[in-house]
């Protein structure tokens, strides 16, 4: 079986990770973002997070330990610079 590869690791895509694995979805899914950090919330790090309202753990869309245990593969600070949907490759 294939896998799949979700570019963008905003909420977006982190959402659809998590989708994939809620509504059964059992092959690989992998998560491509340019950002090092794992999902987060956008709107509050503008306002609460960089007013010290706000702690960074609670940014994360899930805990870091959740895409382990998901068996979602996060390639961070990755770049794609390249899609072709339909060859199904990517070039990074």
């Amino acid at each position: 079986m294939r896998g799949i590869v979700i570019v963008g690791a905003g909420q977006a895509g982190a959402s659809l990770a998590a989708r994939l694995r809620a509504l059964g979805y059992s092959g690989a899914v992998t998560l491509i973002g340019e950002e090092p950090q794992p999902p987060y919330q956008r709107p509050p790090l503008s306002k609460a997070y960089l007013l010290g309202e706000m702690e960074l753990e609670r940014l994360y869309l899930r805990a870091p330990s959740f895409w382990a245990e998901q068996g979602v593969t996060l390639r961070l600070g990755t770049l794609v610079e390249a899609l072709d949907t339909a060859a199904q490759t990517l070039r990074l």
